[in-house]
């Protein structure tokens, strides 16, 4: 009698199309040849990941491996009953400003022809954000406000966008005035449409932040080493590094939940973890 197939890895992804969907598919076909067994990929293009008004998909039993923000990965660990661990490989993207960590930046956005030099300036102004749970687009600003002790009525209004790439067409669409955009998202938009750096300027790099991580539905946490080790090799392939490097990438490094501990304090500092 022949073995009965394993049932196929179901992995989501909340960073595309913002970060380019043919990096985490490489990823899970990485994952799927190493470990022997079928990675099937989804995305979700709503949310950065789930925090206190969605539904918990890897709690469900209705995901089993997920690329998402960092506050999503820490609110889930916060729950009475983790729901995800960490995988210990995260992406290094090709940033200089990184030196070769698994970190990305902030870069808080405006038109050429706009007013504000710093951040400071654009109070009052009407600010962009991708989603409610993205670091990079929403709590960078948040974060960023505790500190001045102007978490409340700091901007003139707050639109949300959908996406870093609709906060990007929106500032230039003078929809909005101003928005903090992932790096490695607008590194990637400037090096697609290199005119977009005549139209756009950065005022302000917040960061470096740990980068997005990948994690693993708890029931199935004997997997995250196996899926580390395979991802961390990915530059010993020839095919994969060409592929990587055209994506911007230049491999994954060790991470642990040390490494997300500044950004935890963070957000209890915002009163949204325990």
């Amino acid at each position: 009698m022949l073995p009965r197939p394993r049932t196929p890895l179901r992995a989501l992804t909340y960073l595309a199309p913002s970060l380019p969907l043919e990096l985490f598919e490489l990823c899970c076909d990485a994952v799927s040849a190493a470990i022997g067994r079928k990675v099937e990929l989804d995305v979700e293009e709503r949310i950065s990941g789930p925090m206190h008004t969605h539904t918990d998909s890897f709690a469900a039993g209705a995901v089993d491996l997920g690329f998402l923000c960092s506050p999503s990965y820490l609110y889930l660990r916060s729950q009475p009953t983790a729901s995800v661990e960490l995988v210990p490989a995260g992406l290094v993207f090709d940033d200089e400003r990184g030196k070769g960590k698994p970190v990305y930046f902030s870069d808080v956005v405006v038109r050429q022809s706009h007013v504000a030099d710093c951040f400071g300036d654009l109070e009052g102004c009407v600010w962009g954000y991708n989603d409610t749970c993205s670091l990079s687009g929403y709590f960078s600003a948040r974060q960023k406000l505790n500190a001045l002790g102007r978490v409340d009525a700091y901007f003139g209004r707050e639109v949300d966008t959908g996406s870093h790439l609709r906060s990007v067409q929106a500032v230039l669409q003078r929809d909005i005035d101003a928005a903090a955009i992932d790096s490695n998202v607008l590194t990637r938009l400037f090096a697609e449409h290199p005119d977009l750096e005549d139209e756009l300027r950065v005022v302000e790099t917040w960061g470096p932040f740990p980068i997005q991580p990948l994690v693993v539905r708890s029931a199935l946490a004997e997997l995250a080493s196996p899926i580390a080790q395979a991802l961390l090799s990915m530059t010993a392939d020839a095919r994969h590094l060409r592929r990587l490097r055209a994506l911007g990438v230049r491999g994954f490094a060790p991470v642990g939940a040390e490494d997300y501990e500044d950004e935890r304090c963070e957000m209890r500092a915002l009163g949204l973890i325990a």
